[in-house]
């Protein structure tokens, strides 16, 4: 079974409608459910650019603040091999509504295919996520999941748009640097 059909499978199987899978420079498709107090965030995007290409802004984590809108600081803490301990503070909102947010997150990287976050430390109850990524005929397809838990006065009701919302844009940030880079690189 390729990793689209498991993630369909996946989604039906959750109880999660998914529109059609995007195109290259479509919008990034979002979906966001919340059961039993945690949020289910499912997101796909297409980027024109190799993996390569895409992985090296996903893990560029350092310098996440410079093109992600939402996170003020973000530090690599410790490095064993492909495995990171990462902390970030951000701020997250929709409308009026807006919380700051701090975790420490470890990461675990298969590079160019993967990397499975794990909530550590932070003003979340719990965050688990996975990110994967798929070639395609010059194209890399961002498949993310990811399952959390708040610890915040925020309504799950208004949460459901925040992360909608904030998780789009953090793709299409996350699309945009890709491609300043690649332009970058194509103009050498």
């Amino acid at each position: 079974m390729n990793r689209l059909a498991a993630l369909l499978l996946l989604a039906l199987s959750a109880g999660m409608a998914w529109p059609a899978t995007p195109d290259a420079g479509s919008e990034p498709l979002v979906n966001v459910e919340i059961k039993d107090g945690v949020i289910h965030t499912k997101a796909e995007v297409v980027i024109p650019a190799s993996t390569r290409e895409v992985w090296d802004v996903l893990t560029d984590f350092e310098n996440l603040p410079r093109y992600i809108s939402s996170v003020s600081s973000s530090k690599v803490l410790a490095r064993n091999g492909n495995v990171l301990r990462v902390a970030q503070t951000g701020k997250a909102g929709f409308g009026p509504f807006t919380f700051e947010f701090k975790t420490v997150r470890e990461l675990t990287l298969t590079p160019f295919d993967k990397f499975e976050s794990r909530f550590l430390e932070g003003n979340m109850k719990r965050m688990d996520s996975t990110t994967r990524l798929e070639s395609d005929a010059g194209l890399t397809r961002i498949h993310y999941v990811a399952e959390a838990v708040p610890d915040t006065a925020l309504p799950l009701g208004l949460a459901r748009s925040t992360v909608e919302s904030g998780t789009r844009e953090h793709y299409k940030e996350m699309t945009g640097e890709v491609l300043r880079r690649k332009g970058i690189a194509a103009a050498r």
